[in-house]
């Protein structure tokens, strides 16, 4: 009778710890979705109206033709420097 009595005493002890572990997880398993959303997530600093704050720029630039310069002169890619004749090839 003794015996029945503390195996129900330790099931319901383990019963609560588990429950504390499960809690437990769940909790980290919040901060770390809240995490990954803060650093890879969307950024929320977009503001209403954000985008047509710089616009005097581009209006200006639309009604100045830029200027179009003819190159006169040519590239001079690098070039590997060949491997001496003298190394052994496979």
């Amino acid at each position: 009778m003794n015996d029945v009595f503390t195996l129900q005493q330790r099931i319901a002890e383990l019963e609560k710890q588990l429950s504390q572990a499960n809690e437990r997880n769940q909790y980290l398993l919040e901060q770390f979705r809240l995490a990954q959303q803060k650093q890879f997530g969307k950024s929320a600093e977009g503001f209403v109206g954000q985008g047509e704050l710089f616009n005097e720029v581009e209006e200006i630039a639309e009604t100045i033709e830029p200027e179009q310069q003819a190159i006169s002169y040519t590239r001079n890619k690098p070039k590997r420097k060949p491997l001496p004749k003298d190394l052994p090839r496979e």
